[in-house]
This record gives C-alpha cells, structure tokens and sequence, in this order.
C-alpha cells in the first residue's frame, strides 16, 4: 500500500504562542484521516521529517504524485515568512499544473486583514483567495477534548477524504513545455536548446526588476542616514523630543514613495521568479543526460548557468543592502509612531524579497549538484554580458 504524504505549513512562532497546539492539530488531522480511509500518512512537519535547509524543493516536487494534502495555517506571521511563503508559492504553482489544487487547504487559523481586503496586492494574499480555506479562527479556543473541536477536526480530515477522492477523478498529468521536449523518445537536441532560450529569455528580465529594488533600497538607506543626523544634531543642540518628532514625521513623507514601490517590485520579483522556476529546474535536471547526449550542447548549458548564477548573485546583494537598510531603520522605528506604518510595510515588502532570493539560490545548489564543469568551456557572446546586465548591483 502507497503510503500518502501529508505537509503542513506553518510557523513554529505561532505554534510556541498557542501552547504547540497547531502541531497538535496536524497530527489530529492525520489520524482522523487514516480513521477515515485506512490510508498510512506521512506527516511532513518541517521539524519532524527534514530540515527545509536541505532542497526541500526536490523532495516535495518528488512527493505529489502521493500527496493527500498541504495545509497552511494562516496567521499575520505566516505571511511574513519568506520560507512559508516560498513554501506555499512552490506548491500551490506546481498543484494547479498538475491538477490537483483540491489537496492545498489553507487553514485561517488567526485573523488576517488582507484576506478580507480586496484592494491588497499580495500576490500570495490573491492566490490563497482561489483555494477553498477552512476557519479555525474560534475553534482553535476549543479544548481538544471538547466537542466542537473533535468535531472540526472530523470535518477537515472529511474535506480531505473527498477532495483526495475528486483529485483521483479528475487529476490530469499536466507537462510544462519543457517537460513535453524532455520527455523519453524525444531527442532533439534543437527543440530542448530553443527551450532553454525561452527560459533564458524570461530570466533576463529579472535584473531589471532588481535594479529597481535595489535603487529605492539605496535611496531609502540614504534617507534613513540623513535622518539619524538630524535627530543626533537636534540633540547636541538640546532641541529636544518635538524636535525628534518633526524629523519622524518628515522621514515617513520621505519614505512614503519608495516603501511603496519595493512593495510592487517585490512582488513583480517574487512573481517572475516563480515563473521561470519549474521550468529552469527541468532544464539544470536534464543537463547531464543533453551533455552526455550531445557534447555540444555543454556550451549552451554553460551560458545559461551562467545567467543563472548571476541572477542568484545579484539577488544575494540586494538581500545584503536590506539587511543594512533593516539595521539603520531600529533607531528611527523606536523613536514615533508616525513612521511604523511605513516601515511595517517596507518589511512586507523585503520579505518577498527574501522569499524570492531563496528560489533562486536553491538553482545554484541544483547546479554545483549536477557535477558539470564549466571551466573548461568558452562564454559565447551575447548581446548583453552578465558584467553589464548586474553591474548596477
């Protein structure tokens, strides 16, 4: 018998703040399943079963043909989770490809705002609303003894049961154009190379989103700093705290636009990144058995690891120069009121770009895992050299 796999998303923060009733609730949820149908279920909880620092990518991607379900439990803290959303952007892209989008059940288990916001552009936020999502906002007061929450837990694992029984039914194996090429008994060399072009194609419009990002980051970084010196001036000039506020008050205004801005481009990022990942990932997978194929294709393979790494690098550099922007802004988020909006907002937007970054890193560790050397191997000339297309960062 298949034993199935069961992944629940979510936020080891907000499982310690609930007294771990979230895992609680995971395995709850397992049993009552298993009860249900006699099915085995491989619960992956992220403590449990792997460290995400592995390439948790592989093993998932690896996993949904048997998958019964993914549930993200929804809270202010799951959406400012790079790795959760990364988590739930990988499986709700590749679930809907496969057609089996019945087995995402995001779980609102603590209030969130932008659900119920409809002018929010969260991309994840959007894509959470075309899922069916269960409400624990009340049942997760529940003694788990009681009869209201064992009989929420029945109801989930029930969805469950059906939508596994639907996914059955209805489930079509649904192949990318680059799985299509990929595929055995197709061999054409110049069918996969006109495929990695496209995927190329679509990746060098990446560095121009980052640029960008990382222009308003300086700008920000510049005014944060300008910022600091005022204050510090007006209180070696004992101008004191009316002084600090005005200052605050001008920081925010100046913030204002460029906080904004990352918020879309983040998003813009995040979006294109995702795009292209499935599809890189394919083409990085098959590159032994096309080199080994055909010798000649290592060339274009090598060129295309080559924007590979550069995108990934860049994308490190940006994460860097928030990481400093971050560190300047503790000062000036203690000192008023009147700039916290603006920097809970600009955080928002950093972490999508965190989440973004992580996609791309893991290329690279796909790459160095493939064994291909490209020492050895000439850069062909592009109409654009990777120095040009990331030396702004």
């Amino acid at each position: 018998m298949t034993t199935l796999e069961g992944f629940w998303s979510y936020v080891h923060a907000d499982d310690q703040a609930d007294g771990k009733r979230v895992t609680r609730l995971a395995r709850d949820v397992v049993d009552q399943f298993q009860m249900l149908t006699g099915e085995s279920i491989s619960l992956f909880l992220d403590k449990d079963s792997f460290t995400w620092g592995d390439d948790w990518h592989s093993k998932i991607d690896s996993s949904l043909s048997s998958v019964a379900f993914f549930i993200p439990v929804m809270t202010p803290r799951y959406f400012m989770s790079p790795e959760c959303r990364r988590e739930l952007q990988f499986f709700a892209r590749r679930a809907t490809e496969l057609g089996i989008k019945e087995l995402i059940l995001p779980l609102h288990y603590v209030e969130v705002a932008a659900l119920h916001d409809d002018s929010t552009n969260d991309e994840l936020v959007t894509l959470v609303r075309t899922f069916q999502w269960e409400d624990w906002r009340e049942l997760r007061f529940s003694e788990v003894s009681s009869e209201a929450y064992r009989r929420g837990v029945a109801r989930l694992a029930s969805r469950l049961v059906e939508a596994n029984k639907q996914a059955e039914k209805t489930a079509l194996v649904v192949t990318t154009p680059v799985e299509e090429s990929l595929k055995d008994g197709d061999d054409e060399l110049p069918g996969n190379i006109d495929i990695l072009a496209n995927y190329e194609e679509k990746l060098q419009k990446l560095p121009e989103t980052l640029k960008a990002i990382t222009s308003d980051i300086q700008q920000i970084v510049q005014i944060m700093r300008d910022s600091t010196s005022d204050i510090e001036r007006a209180n070696k000039q004992g101008q004191g705290f009316s002084a600090r506020l005005i200052v605050a008050r001008q920081t925010a205004t100046k913030l204002s636009d460029p906080t904004e801005r990352i918020w879309s481009l983040s998003n813009e990022f995040a979006s294109q990144i995702h795009d292209v990942d499935a599809g890189i990932r394919i083409i990085v997978e098959n590159a032994p058995t096309e080199i080994k194929g055909n010798p000649e294709s290592k060339v274009h393979f090598c060129n295309f690891f080559q924007n590979v790494r550069g995108m990934s690098s860049a994308s490190e550099e940006a994460i860097q120069s928030t990481q400093k922007m971050m560190t300047a802004s503790e000062p000036l988020e203690k000192m008023s009121r009147d700039l916290r909006p603006v920097l809970r907002r600009l955080k928002q937007g950093l972490t999508n770009l965190i989440e973004a970054s992580g996609v791309s890193k893991g290329w690279v560790q796909l790459i160095e895992g493939t064994g291909i050397v490209c020492e050895d191997v000439t850069p062909q000339p592009t109409e654009k050299s990777e120095e040009q297309n990331f030396s702004h960062l």
